[in-house]
């Protein structure tokens, strides 16, 4: 997947996204054993390998240094969103408490399709 143009809102990975998000998502972590917050499965779709996301609350480590570096700026860059609208949907991942952060998580990005 390529990067888009700064305000250009990747709408079919978007609904990529919230279409195929797992039954369950992790806090604080882009990928562990108990699986993918928000941010690592956006990476994980994205075309990111696990062991890139594994064990990393921020970071994203790929051969490529063009796709290594703050999971934030990464998934902003890809996606084509707001720095600050990534912020907020890994905000809210990690602090919406287990049982409904698949529900919240989905919320905000159906928002994100309406309102960008």
């Amino acid at each position: 997947m390529s990067e888009k143009e700064p305000d250009a809102i990747g709408r079919p990975e978007l609904r990529r996204v919230r279409d195929k998000l797992p039954e369950r998502l992790n806090a604080g972590i882009l990928l562990g054993d108990g699986g993918f917050c928000i941010l690592g499965w956006m990476l994980t779709l994205a075309g990111f390998h696990p062991i890139t996301l594994y064990n990393s609350t921020l970071f994203v480590t790929d051969p490529d240094p063009r796709r290594s570096g703050l999971a934030v700026e990464i998934v902003a860059g890809i996606y084509g969103l707001p720095q600050a609208a990534v912020e907020e949907l890994a905000r809210t991942n990690d602090t919406t408490p287990t049982e409904r952060r698949v529900q919240t998580v989905r919320q905000m990005l159906d928002d994100l399709l309406e309102n960008s």
